[in-house]
């Protein structure tokens, strides 16, 4: 293969900078072998004296602010004891399809909605009652046929 003499050049110089780069380098690394303070062989480190321990008093860092104290969140038993009713009356098989709701306020149990036979009515007042926590219980269910 025959080269130019445009495609020597171009071969030349970038052969040049090839070697101008790798030289380049080369110092660089060689110079972090130097010690700067002399030019001859790696001086060896001086010697440090030990840091000599500090004497005082800690001091611990005091918060201006009292600690707050975690309070357990309020448990409402009202919530409680309606929970605990609508699940006594959808345990029964004959209350558990009627639309029966339940407020509570300190043990004192309203039942309000629709039951199809009276028989089914009584028997809800009748379940909620034994339910630990009720009181007392006021039943205003409504019959209503096909309920």
């Amino acid at each position: 293969m025959k080269l130019s003499r445009k495609g020597r050049g171009a071969l030349s110089a970038v052969t040049a900078g090839a070697l101008l780069v790798g030289l380049a380098a080369c110092d660089q690394i060689q110079s972090l072998w130097k010690s700067e303070k002399s030019s001859g062989p790696v001086a060896e480190a001086p010697t440090a004296q030990a840091p000599k321990p500090v004497e005082g008093t800690i001091e611990v860092a005091k918060s201006a602010e009292p600690p707050k104290i975690v309070e357990a969140p309020k448990i409402d038993e009202n919530k409680l004891l309606v929970g605990r009713i609508k699940s006594a009356l959808g345990a029964d098989p004959a209350l558990k399809f009627l639309a029966i709701d339940a407020t509570a306020s300190e043990g004192a149990v309203t039942l309000y909605g629709t039951a199809d036979t009276r028989a089914r009515r009584e028997k809800a007042a009748k379940v909620v009652a034994k339910v630990p926590g009720v009181k007392s219980v006021k039943n205003e269910l409504v019959i209503v046929a096909g309920s």
